[in-house]
């Protein structure tokens, strides 16, 4: 098997379990925090750093019972996805196998595009609206890092 057969086989790739988000192959969603894909320099490409709120497109889906005690009898989900706008040197998608379906923003139940058109990724919080990303992170006495929200719209005088 050649690296680039290698690397594009991913574990779940083009399997399509029904699963608790309802999602499908062919879906495009954004990723929820920074990634690394291609580590250690997997089949000779070069680690690339993914930003949050990447768009990638689900190649494999995978239900499992996992943690499902935990959970009220549903298990965590493992996905294969590609990236859509990166590519590797050799013209082949940036692909990650087998991550956790909360690396993605829209497995997170509070989720929401901005409700003015924008097509901006947020989250909602006691009716307000918040971007997702912020500027420039500031470290806090705790050592936790703070975002400054770029964006935010009370729910209520949007309605």
């Amino acid at each position: 098997m050649t690296n680039q057969q290698k690397y594009l086989a991913t574990p779940n790739r083009g399997r399509n379990d029904v699963n608790k988000f309802g999602w499908q192959i062919g879906d495009i969603l954004h990723l929820s925090g920074n990634q690394t894909a291609n580590g250690y320099n997997y089949c000779g490409y070069k680690e690339i750093e993914l930003p949050c709120e990447t768009p990638v497109r689900i190649i494999g889906i995978h239900q499992t019972n996992l943690n499902a005690g935990c959970k009220n009898g549903i298990g965590d989900v493992y996905i294969d996805f590609e990236c859509i706008y990166l590519k590797n040197h050799d013209n082949t998608p940036v692909t990650c196998g087998n991550r956790h379906a909360w690396c993605l923003l829209e497995a997170n139940p509070d989720f929401m595009v901005c409700p003015d058109g924008s097509g901006d990724l947020g989250f909602v919080r006691n009716g307000v609206w918040y971007s997702y990303a912020g500027t420039d992170g500031q470290t806090n006495r705790f050592g936790q890092t703070e975002y400054i929200r770029n964006k935010v719209i009370d729910l209520c005088e949007v309605a």
